[in-house]
C-alpha cells in the first residue's frame, strides 16, 4: 500500500515537468498545440474554490440520471454509489450538498435529470462562508431547459438478488416562462441477511473482569416509503426567477427484529430486539431570484417543513426493557443574498435566520419530555476574486446561536473568519492555502436530557450542558489538470478544541453510562493524493487515490492515537453503447473520542447498455463476498473494552438490474440558476 501511495506522490511530482514542456511546445507551435490545449483542458478548470468541469461528450450519452453522471467524474475524496443512490466522503470531513442551477437538489431531482442538458458542474471541495457549517463538499450542476414541450421518464433500480428496489417516475411541462414538474418515488427494503457480533469486557468495581458476547442469529429489516413532489416555477433568464416546491414524502419500517445470543461464561441466553418506526415529512419551499441591473442580484428563499415521527424500541437482554417515542418537529427557514460582480472581485452579503421546535415524548421504561426551541441568526460577507495569478476568497460569517430545553438554555456568538489563496505556478498546476475557524454543535439528539439503555449493562445518555468545540482548519493543496492527465496533493491539520468527546461513567451498581462532554482536544494530519489518467480519450479512464491520516485524541480521562490508510481507484470504458465502470476502496478507519471505527470496503462493477429512449444497467456489488463487513469497530475505555462488527449477507454479491427511459419534446433552451443556500431542518432530536 506504501508504494502505491509512493507511485502516486512520483507521478504527481513529475507533471510539473510535463506541465513545462506543454508550454515549451506551445510556443514553438502555436497555431497547432496551443487550439488543442484550449479545448481538451476546458474540460477541467481550477478554481479558488474547487473545480469547474465540462462532461465529455461520452460521459453525457453514457449517463442515465445525476448520480450516474456523477459517478463518471472521479469526484477527488468522494464515493458515489448510483445503485445506493448515495454521495458519501471517504474521511470525515463534512456533508455533501448537491445543488441544481444553484439550489439545493433532491434525490427525486438527480434521478429526473437529462445528462445531455448539463452544461457544467461546479464542484467545490472549499466552500466559502456563504455555505452552511459542517459543509465539505458542493456540487452544483448547471443544466438549461426547454422553453416549450415536455419531459416524460422513469427509473426503475430493482435488485435481484434480494428485495430492494428504488423506482422513480416524473414529468415536466414546459410552455414559455412555465414550468410545472411532477415526481413520484417509491422504495422498498425487506432482507433477512443482517448480523452483528459483539464481544465486551466490562471492568467492575471490585476489579473482575466480565466477559460478555451477542451474536445476532436471524433478524428482519425492512423499509417501505413514498415521496411526492411538485413544483412550479416561473422564469426570465434575463430579470427573475420564481419557483415553488411542495414535497411530501413518509416511510415505515414494520416488524424489525433481531434475535440474540448472549453468553458471559456462565450463562447462555436468547433475546429480542425490536426496532420499528413510521414517519411524515411535509416541506413548502418557496424561491425568488431578481437580476439587478447587469452585475448585481438579489435572492430570496423561504422554507417551512415538519417531521413527525413515531418509534418503539424493546430490547429483552436481562430485564425487558421497552419504550415508546412521539417526535415532532417544525422548522422555518429564510435567507436572503445580495450579490455585485465588481470588475475585481465579486461581493456577497447575505442574511440567514432559522427556528426550530422539538417536541418529543418519551413512555414507558423511558419517561421524559424533551422540548427543544433552536434558533440561529447568521451574517456573512465574502469576496471572491483574482488578480494576474493569484485567486483568493475573504470572507467573514458571525451567528448568534440560541438554545432552551426546560432549565437548561445557551445563548451564543460564533464568529467563522476564512480565508484561500490560490497561485496558478505554471499552465495547468496551481497552488491552494486555506485557513478556517469555526464552532462546532453536536448532535441536537446528544443535548437532551433523555436516558436510554442499550442493553443490560451499557446506557445512552444526554448532556444538556453540552457547549460548542472549536474548530480551527489549514489546509494547503496542488493540482494539476492538463488535456489528459488530472492530478492533486492535500496536506489539511484540523484541530477540534474543547471538544465534544465520549464519556463512559461507571456507576456503583455496575452499569456503564455513556455521553458526551467537553474534556479535551481532538486533532487530524491527513494527505490524500489522486491521479486521474484518461488512457484512450473519450473512451477509457483510471482514476487511482489514497491518503495517510494521523489522529490525536486527547483529553483529561483518556489518550488514544491511530494512523490510518485509504485508498482506491475506478475505471470507466465508453465502448459506442456500452459502458463499463469499476471502483474498489478499502473503506475509512477512524478514531473519535473512545470510539475506533472502520467503514467496510466498497466494490462495485457496471455494464450498461442504451438505445434508442431506454437504458439497461446491471450493477454488482461486493462480488465473491457472501457476507461482506458493513462497519466494524471498537470501544477503548478503561473500563469497557469491547469490538463490534456489522455483516450483510444481502449486499454480497448484489445484483441489481437499473431500467431508464425517457420521451421529450422540446426545442430552444433557457438558462435558470438559483443561488440560496437553504437546507431544510432534518435532525428529529430522538435519541
Amino acid at each position: 500500500m506504501r508504494k502505491g501511495l509512493w507511485m502516486l506522490s512520483l507521478c504527481f511530482l513529475a507533471l510539473p515537468i510535463g506541465a513545462q514542456n506543454e508550454k515549451e511546445n506551445g510556443e514553438k507551435a502555436k497555431s497547432v498545440v496551443m487550439k488543442e490545449v484550449t479545448v481538451e483542458a476546458a474540460r477541467v478548470t481550477k478554481k479558488v474554490d474547487g473545480l469547474l468541469i465540462i462532461p465529455s461528450a461520452a460521459q453525457r450519452e453514457a449517463s442515465t440520471d445525476g448520480y450516474s453522471l456523477l459517478a463518471k467524474l472521479s469526484l477527488p475524496r468522494l464515493r458515489v454509489d448510483e445503485v445506493m443512490r448515495t454521495v458519501t466522503p471517504l474521511m470525515n470531513d463534512g456533508s455533501v450538498q448537491i445543488r441544481l442551477n444553484g439550489t439545493l437538489a433532491s434525490k427525486e431531482d438527480l434521478l429526473s435529470l437529462d445528462p445531455k442538458l448539463v452544461k457544467n458542474i461546479d464542484f467545490i471541495d472549499n466552500p466559502g462562508v456563504r455555505y452552511g457549517e459542517g459543509i465539505g463538499y458542493v456540487i452544483d450542476i448547471q443544466t438549461r431547459r426547454n422553453t416549450t414541450g415536455y419531459v416524460l421518464g422513469a427509473d426503475l433500480s430493482n435488485a435481484v438478488t434480494t428485495l430492494n428496489g428504488d423506482n422513480t417516475v416524473y414529468a415536466k411541462v414546459n410552455h414559455k416562462n412555465s414550468e410545472l414538474a411532477l415526481t413520484f418515488t417509491s422504495l422498498y427494503k425487506d432482507q433477512h441477511g443482517f448480523r452483528s457480533s459483539e464481544v465486551a469486557d466490562y471492568t467492575l468495581n471490585n476489579g473482575s473482569h466480565y466477559l460478555v458476547s451477542r451474536n445476532q442469529t436471524d433478524g428482519r429489516s425492512r423499509r417501505f416509503g413514498n415521496q411526492f413532489e411538485i413544483k412550479y416555477s416561473l422564469a426570465d433568464s434575463a430579470t427573475y426567477v420564481f419557483q415553488a416546491d411542495l414535497s411530501v414524502g413518509g416511510g415505515n419500517t414494520p416488524g424489525n427484529y433481531a434475535e440474540f445470543v448472549y453468553r458471559d461464561g456462565t450463562v447462555e441466553q436468547t433475546y429480542r430486539t425490536i426496532n420499528v418506526s413510521s414517519d411524515f415529512s411535509p416541506t413548502l419551499d418557496l424561491y425568488f431570484f431578481h437580476q439587478l441591473g447587469k452585475h448585481q442580484s438579489v435572492t430570496a428563499n423561504v422554507v417551512g417543513s415538519g417531521i413527525y415521527t413515531d418509534k418503539r424500541g424493546y430490547n429483552g437482554e436481562g430485564r425487558t426493557y421497552a419504550y415508546d417515542v412521539d417526535g415532532r418537529t417544525w422548522s422555518l427557514e429564510s435567507e436572503a443574498i445580495y450579490e455585485n460582480k465588481l470588475k475585481p472581485f465579486t461581493l456577497s452579503v447575505g442574511l440567514e435566520h432559522s427556528m426550530s421546535f422539538t417536541n418529543n415524548e418519551y413512555t414507558g421504561d423511558v419517561s421524559a419530555l424533551n422540548k427543544v426551541r433552536r434558533g440561529e441568526l447568521y451574517i456573512f460577507s465574502q469576496v471572491k476574486g483574482r488578480w494576474k495569478q493569484l485567486g483568493y476568497s475573504a470572507g467573514v460569517g458571525v451567528a448568534n446561536k440560541t438554545y432552551s430545553q426546560g432549565d437548561h438554555s445557551f445563548d451564543y456568538w460564533t464568529f467563522r473568519p476564512k480565508l484561500t489563496l490560490s497561485y496558478e505556478v505554471l499552465t495547468g498546476l496551481s497552488a491552494r492555502y486555506t485557513f478556517e475557524t469555526y464552532r462546532r454543535v453536536s448532535s441536537y439528539a446528544m443535548v437532551s436530557d433523555a436516558k436510554i439503555r442499550e442493553n443490560s449493562r451499557e446506557w445512552k445518555v444526554g448532556n444538556p450542558n453540552l457547549q460548542p468545540s472549536r474548530v480551527i482548519k489549514n489546509i494547503f493543496d496542488i493540482s494539476y489538470n492538463g488535456s489528459r492527465v488530472s492530478c492533486g496533493a492535500n496536506i489539511e491539520y484540523r484541530r477540534d478544541l474543547g471538544s465534544n468527546m465520549s464519556v463512559y461513567e461507571r456507576t456503583p451498581t455496575d452499569e456503564f453510562l455513556y455521553s458526551q462532554q467537553n474534556v479535551g482536544n481532538i486533532m487530524m494530519i491527513a494527505n490524500q493524493n489522486y491521479v486521474r489518467y484518461d488512457v484512450v480519450p473519450e473512451r477509457l479512464s483510471v482514476t487511482l487515490f489514497g491518503g495517510v491520516f494521523r489522529f490525536f485524541n486527547v483529553s483529561s480521562l483518556y489518550r488514544h492515537y491511530l494512523t490510518s490508510y485509504n485508498y482506491g481507484g475506478n475505471v470507466e470504458a465508453y465502448l459506442g453503447r456500452w459502458t463499463l465502470t469499476g471502483y474498489a476502496d478499502n473503506g475509512w478507519k477512524y478514531v473519535e473520542g473512545e470510539h475506533e471505527g472502520r467503514n467496510g470496503a466498497a466494490i462495485y462493477f457496471g455494464v450498461s447498455y442504451r438505445w434508442s429512449r431506454c437504458s439497461l444497467s446491471l450493477f454488482m456489488q461486493h462480488p465473491f463476498q457472501q457476507h461482506p463487513v458493513i462497519q466494524r469497530g471498537k470501544v477503548l475505555n478503561e473500563n469497557l473494552y469491547k469490538t463490534y462488527s456489522y455483516r450483510s449477507r444481502d449486499l454480497g454479491n448484489m445484483i441489481t438490474l437499473k431500467f431508464s427511459w425517457k420521451l421529450s419534446r422540446g426545442k430552444s433552451y433557457k438558462e435558470i440558476e438559483k443561488k440560496v443556500q437553504n437546507e431544510g431542518y432534518k435532525q428529529t432530536g430522538i435519541m
